[in-house]
Order: C-alpha cells, then sequence, then structure tokens
C-alpha cells in the first residue's frame, strides 16, 4: 500500500464519504489535524469536510478512530461492535451519543479499519490529572457539581428502559453463554483464561469462581454501555450531557452492572487513590437513588455486580502489567501482577489475604496514573 500522507488520507477520505454518504454531494475534506512520524500512526485525528445535502450547504468535524487490529482493550472487544453500537444508538436518537457517518473494517483504505463520527463539543471529567483535583468541575459550585453528575447517570441509566431485542441483537455472544448474565461472565472467564495464560493468580482466580458461584437468578437482560465513567461523557458547560462516548466495551447483562463500573470508578478517583471527592458530587447512596428513578428499576445485588467491576478492573491490571513488562518498564519479577490497587479491593470485598503494594506497585503504575504510595 502507497504512504499514506496527508494529502493520500484527504483523498481517500473524500473518496470514502463519497461512496458512503449518497445524500451528500460535492464532498470536500480539508487538511488533517493529525501528526505524521515515520508513517501514518495516529489512532483518533479529526478532518473538516464541507459538502451539500438535501437541506443546504453543510461543514462539520469529523473524529475518524483507527483501531490497530492486534489492540484490544478489553479481550474480545472490537471496532466493529462500538461501530454497531454507535450506530443502532443515534438511529434511535434518544440517547446522546456522537452523530454516527460510517465505519470501514478493512485496511485497504486507511492502513487499518476505521470508523468516522461527529465531534461532540464539551467538556470530560478527566482521570489524569484527577478531576476531583483539577480542571472546569473544581470551579462549578457544589450544586452545579450535583446537577451535571446526576445528569450523566439520567442519561446511562435510560438504557436500562431498552429492549435489547429492538435492534442491539448484535450484542449477542453465544459462544459465551444465553444472553444476558450468562453471557457476561463467560466472556470474563474467557477472558480470565487468555489474560492468565496459565499462571496463578490467586484473588483474581477467586473472584473468577465467586463471580460464576454467586449469579443472582433473577438479573435482567439490559443493554449495557460497558464503560460508563465522567471521563466518558462529554459536558456542556451548564453540565447537560452533550454525548456519551467510547461505546467499545458495550455489551448484554443486567443494568446494574454499568450503575456498579460508576461507581467503581467513584471510589476509585476519591477514595482509594486518597484523594478528597468534590463536595457536591452524589453519594453512593444518592447515586443509586439518581440511578433507580432514572432507570424505573430497583437496583439489585449491587455487592455481588461491584465484585464483577473489580474483577473486570483487575483484568484490565493483568494486561496493564503484562504491556508494561513487554516494553522493559517492569521487569517479570515485579509482584504487582497479584498486588496492586486492582485486588487489594477484590481482598477487602471478599475477605481474603490483603496484598502489600510496596516499591514494586510503584514502579508499575507509574506510568499509568498517578497515585499515592500507599492504598487508601
Amino acid at each position: 500500500m502507497e504512504l499514506l500522507t496527508p494529502d493520500r488520507i484527504k483523498t481517500q477520505l473524500q473518496n470514502w464519504l463519497t461512496s458512503e454518504k449518497p445524500d451528500w454531494r460535492d464532498i470536500q475534506v480539508h487538511p488533517l489535524d493529525v501528526t505524521l512520524g515515520a508513517g501514518f500512526s495516529a489512532d483518533i485525528f479529526f478532518v473538516d469536510v464541507d459538502y451539500v445535502d438535501p437541506a443546504g450547504a453543510q461543514s462539520q468535524t469529523l473524529v475518524v478512530r483507527r483501531q490497530p487490529m492486534d489492540l484490544e482493550v478489553v479481550f474480545g472487544s472490537s471496532l466493529a461492535l462500538q461501530g454497531k453500537m454507535m450506530a443502532a444508538l443515534d438511529a434511535r436518537g434518544d440517547l446522546p451519543v456522537p452523530p454516527w457517518i460510517g465505519m470501514h473494517l478493512d485496511p485497504d483504505i486507511l492502513g487499518l479499519p476505521f470508523l468516522v463520527m461527529g465531534k461532540v463539543e464539551g467538556e470530560c471529567a478527566k482521570q489524569k490529572p484527577n478531576y476531583n483535583l483539577e480542571g472546569w468541575l473544581v470551579d462549578m459550585t457544589p450544586e452545579q457539581r450535583r446537577q451535571t453528575f446526576t445528569n450523566a447517570i439520567n442519561a446511562f441509566a435510560s438504557l436500562a428502559k431498552i429492549d435489547w431485542r429492538d435492534g442491539f441483537e448484535f450484542l449477542v455472544q453465544p459462544q459465551n453463554g444465553k444472553p444476558g448474565l450468562d453471557q457476561y461472565v463467560g466472556a470474563l472467564e474467557a477472558w480470565h483464561k487468555a489474560a492468565g495464560r496459565g499462571r496463578t493468580m490467586p484473588i483474581v482466580d477467586a473472584a473468577m469462581a465467586y463471580v460464576r458461584a454467586n449469579m443472582p437468578a433473577d438479573a435482567d437482560v439490559n443493554v449495557l454501555w460497558g464503560d460508563p465513567t465522567p471521563s466518558n461523557v462529554m459536558f456542556a458547560a451548564d453540565g447537560s450531557v452533550n454525548a456519551l462516548i467510547d461505546w467499545e466495551l458495550a455489551a448484554l447483562g443486567p443494568a446494574e452492572l454499568d450503575l456498579a463500573w460508576w461507581l467503581y470508578f467513584d471510589d476509585l478517583f476519591g477514595r482509594r487513590f486518597g484523594v478528597t471527592r468534590l463536595d457536591g458530587l452524589p453519594s453512593k447512596d444518592e447515586t443509586i437513588a439518581i440511578w433507580e428513578a432514572a432507570s424505573g428499576q430497583k437496583a439489585e445485588h449491587l455487592d455481588y455486580y461491584d465484585i464483577v467491576a473489580a474483577l473486570r478492573m483487575a483484568l484490565v491490571a493483568v494486561g496493564a502489567f503484562d504491556r508494561q513488562v513487554g516494553i522493559g518498564n517492569i521487569p517479570a519479577t515485579n509482584k504487582s501482577l497479584n498486588d496492586n490497587f486492582m485486588t487489594l479491593y477484590l481482598a477487602e470485598k471478599m475477605g481474603l489475604p490483603i496484598p502489600e503494594l510496596g516499591p514494586d506497585f510503584v514502579a508499575f503504575m507509574k506510568n499509568l496514573t498517578p497515585v499515592e504510595e500507599k492504598a487508601a
């Protein structure tokens, strides 16, 4: 394939948009907001595009996201799933998501599979630096912060009202079990096996066994965002929600799993990182009440789903550990495979021996996100 220069990428995208958007005429793609090094290596970049549609002359900024074919954020995730999810939600029109343009899963156009969406303006609650310490939320009043998080919780809670059989059948993974919690846990088991690579991981292994053995029998089958965190919400200046982003972890399962994931991260970026949460942010009980009111259902079995969320993050930590070893940041003998923030939380919840977070953990975390040298 020819070298991907900015001019070639412009031409390739212009041709692709012409075939992808038949209602758009006279398409002109403007210079790319992307830095090229040795070859084209950006994962996300922006293009401005002018065109004419039945409503007249239009201009907008598009986001192009390329996905390396050997990169998985979570075992089994894919660019195709994210694209199908965004397309289905955009078609419904009742949940704020970026405008969907299209995707191309062959590397023949941009060297890698890619998807394209409309750019959404706004601010997210960043994880680095921690949104409780720096950023636009700090400048809000407590009442404004409360309403901002309430708006986000209301938005993702509305997923619980969607019938997954109404356009979301692509989320079914028959190889992992029946749609719902059985499938979700089956996917976790496949991830656990792949990440473990035959290694003994006492806390993670115990959590996986617990999650399978203690599945609630009355769990609903809902459409899940999969990654509901404040950093994946684009907020307007007034705290309203412009869009929910990053749908690559979408799945089927009980709606409480999204709530548990939000609560897990809220606790992580506050108490567990030794940081005082901003005044006004809803407490755990308040968050649950907001979610229940917005979803129209009672949150059940949250202690169980908390462990599921914690196990999922512990598996993310296993992958992060292996990447750090692979690029030479830490030695394979580093103890953080089993002794980290994620396993510490699981051990606390399950009454297991508490891992010690010493210099190995500090070395592991310094390339990920700033933390205190002690566990909260």
